[in-house]
């Protein structure tokens, strides 16, 4: 379902991921998603090193470079399916951009932070194989930087922080002015509206809760209380 979202990291005292995802960006979707990553062993660290040694934002000319090896990829793609000896299953839902750099398609979404995460392992890996650390500090994952989306009170839905300098993960569903308050208050110009604050977990609570059901229940309480809370303003 076209739910929109953004899904950002925060590090070292700055954002450092800002994704633009086009799916499933509801709490049942891309929130149980990063639910799930935070909560498996040693991603957290594979995330940092990732972050560290192998993100970056491409320049517009590495953009235009990317751009010629997708479309020489499509290229191949169509005259493989021309040809009646391949299979056209085995090129279904293929293009250059998702096969060769994932991580800048609308689709990623959650899937980013894997992708940053399993960098570092193939970095090390590879590092173990050639006997020296030059693959540690290889840029393989180009990333679109989003943060303005926070801005957008139409289309953006729900907005995901992992904040790794205080080990939360906070969910933010709509939209609102800005105020003191809130984590986007510097972002967009000042009368940009924000991301609506709904809950905040800890990552050891994330780990206690054990299943996805509960980490769903427990956003749906956040929101029956704010609700609770807007009724009461507005009283």
């Amino acid at each position: 379902m076209g739910t929109r979202h953004l899904i950002c990291i925060w590090w070292k005292g700055q954002w450092v991921v800002a994704q633009y995802g086009q799916w499933d960006g509801y709490p049942e979707g891309q929130g149980v998603a990063i639910f799930q990553f935070l909560t498996l062993p040693r991603n957290l660290e594979n995330l940092k090193k990732g972050i560290e040694h192998h993100v970056y934002e491409p320049s517009p000319e590495e953009l235009k470079a990317i751009q010629a090896e997708c479309d020489a990829w499509d290229e191949n793609y169509r005259q493989q399916r021309s040809n009646p000896s391949v299979m056209a299953w085995n090129f279904m839902d293929m293009t250059g951009i998702k096969q060769l750099y994932p991580s800048l398609t609308r689709d990623a979404a959650a899937k980013v932070l894997g992708l940053i995460a399993r960098a570092a392992v193939t970095g090390e890996d590879e590092d173990e194989e050639d006997g020296n650390k030059d693959n540690q500090d290889k840029k393989t994952v180009p990333l679109s930087f989003d943060l303005e989306f926070a801005n957008d009170a139409i289309f953006n839905e729900w907005t995901y922080v992992i904040d790794l300098d205080k080990e939360v993960l906070e969910i933010y569903g709509g939209s609102e002015a800005k105020h003191e308050n809130n984590r986007f208050k510097d972002v967009g110009d000042a009368n940009a509206t924000v991301p609506r604050h709904i809950c905040t977990f800890g990552f050891d609570d994330l780990l206690s809760m054990k299943t996805e059901d509960e980490f769903l229940r427990q956003i749906e309480v956040a929101r029956e209380q704010e609700k609770g809370e807007d009724l009461e303003d507005d009283g």
